[in-house]
């Protein structure tokens, strides 16, 4: 047996015949051999975005047909709970999670042959409910130009930067077997810094994050690669490829917008191997928002948005070598959705033995335009909902004085708001206690009394008015 017959690659198998001849056909794929690379971060306290990389066919070592997101409560580490992703798909947003609760999670990959082995877990954190208006947002305007062996990066400031104390800005390799991540420590008033001594053409994640010495504030992230070594004749094919054509946008759900385009139009152009969408909300200045969707295909559905938000999407052709531009942004909004979240800051107040005042603040996450809200109270809190009071408003209203009310008696409140979709949740239910009738007097008595005491008093000055006039007379 010749020694080239032996190397045979990991897809491709050989049968042997009677005769010693070799019949060469592809094999089953094979497991992964390594996880898709992973980025984490939180843009509200009940939700985690995971991204990640595809892997190259050297790590794949066949087609990906799916990925599997793991996660789990640190304190509650036998209870995973498990998202699968269509292959064409690099990111998730994994909703409904706890406040302030530390997660475990990972990503696998998946071809033909099954999963890959599982990765160690990475750990994160959901900001806390409390703090969230406290913590630092994102430096805006994150800009990093590209060299073959430094990236030049710059940021302005984070929008309530006056408690930053500085700027921590990482840089890793993102497909390197090493781990090891390069960290530097600004001043708050340094926006620039380059990061040198890097290899060409290589993948790289840069973060920078606004700190102060009491908490981190979040990240804005940035995926690029460095410039190659430039070739001394370059074959026609490592020329980008321009962007498609005749880009089409038609929201899907609440949390889905399809996206559609042609090939490019320009004749003789390098061959399209596969198409980077980015996608944002409109107006985003916050560069860790941004996302990268990749497509072997001319329509990708654009999933894990927010509900009725406006997105912007471009298209990107990328040839053998490197990618083109990005063609010109197209715009669409998801439809809207019930709240996610209850009226904030529900307030509760007794004006008098039959009346209550009530106060409240719009949902942190509407998911549409708030057209109703609805309060229901009883005097008993293990009454089954139905046969509590209910009293409907108007979206634009925020607060209420719900009457005709017992005295002395503790009612139970709780409320939620209304899209055109339906209910969100209800709020936490929160009790008042009505003062009893006797400790307050009604307007028609205070009045009375008012006017009695001011006639009295008119009749003693006039009485002493006529009797100094008298002793004037006299």
């Amino acid at each position: 047996m010749r020694k080239e017959d032996t190397e045979a690659s990991p897809l491709t198998a050989f049968l042997y015949s009677f005769w010693g001849g070799a019949l060469a056909f592809p094999a089953c794929s094979l497991v992964p051999v390594a996880p898709p690379p992973l980025s984490l971060l939180s843009t509200s306290p009940t939700d985690i975005h995971v991204m990640w990389l595809p892997l190259s066919p050297e790590l794949s070592r066949g087609t990906i047909t799916r990925y599997r997101v793991d996660y789990c409560a640190m304190d509650k580490a036998h209870l995973v709970s498990s998202v699968e992703v269509a292959a064409n798909e690099t990111q998730v947003t994994l909703r409904g999670l706890n406040p302030g609760q530390m997660y475990r999670l990972r990503v696998v990959a998946r071809t033909r042959a099954g999963y890959g082995p599982p990765p160690e877990w990475t750990l994160h954190c959901t900001p806390d409910l409390f703090n969230y208006s406290t913590v630092f947002h994102a430096p805006t305007g994150l800009k990093v130009r590209a060299k073959a062996s430094s990236l030049d990066v710059t940021w302005q400031p984070s929008p309530n930067h006056t408690r930053v104390s500085g700027y921590r800005l990482y840089c890793r390799e993102v497909l390197s077997d090493a781990k090891d991540t390069m960290s530097v420590e600004l001043r708050k008033t340094v926006h620039r810094y380059e990061i040198r001594e890097l290899a060409p053409g290589q993948l790289y994640e840069v973060r920078v994050q606004a700190y102060s010495e009491r908490r981190d504030g979040y990240a804005a992230v940035w995926r690029g690669r460095t410039q190659r070594e430039p070739a001394a004749s370059p074959p026609p094919d490592a020329f980008p490829p321009p962007p498609p054509s005749s880009i089409r946008a038609s929201a899907n759900s609440s949390t889905s917008i399809w996206l559609r385009w042609d090939r490019p139009r320009a004749g003789g152009s390098p061959e399209v191997q596969h198409y980077t969408v980015r996608c944002s909300p409109v107006g985003l200045r916050n560069a860790s928002l941004v996302s990268y969707f990749t497509s072997t295909t001319q329509e990708i559905l654009l999933d894990a948005l927010r509900p009725s938000t406006r997105y912007e999407m471009a298209v990107q052709s990328n040839g053998l070598e490197e990618g083109g531009p990005f063609s010109g942004t197209v715009e669409e909004s998801t439809l809207p959705d019930r709240p996610s979240t209850p009226p904030a800051e529900l307030q509760l107040s007794a004006l008098d033995s039959s009346t209550v005042l009530v106060s409240w603040r719009p949902p942190v996450e509407p998911n549409g335009i708030i057209v109703e809200y609805r309060i229901l109270y009883s005097s008993s809190s293990t009454q089954p909902e139905h046969l509590w009071s209910s009293l409907s408003l108007d979206g634009v209203t925020i607060s209420t004085e719900v009457q005709k009310l017992l005295g002395d008696t503790r009612y139970y409140f709780k409320m939620a708001a209304l899209t055109v979709v339906g209910a969100g949740p209800y709020s936490p239910i929160k009790d008042v206690h009505t003062p009893p009738a006797g400790h307050e007097l009604d307007v028609p008595t205070v009045t009375g009394i008012l006017l009695g005491v001011s006639l009295g008093l008119l009749c003693i000055i006039l009485c002493v008015c006529f009797s100094l006039r008298g002793h004037r007379t006299r």
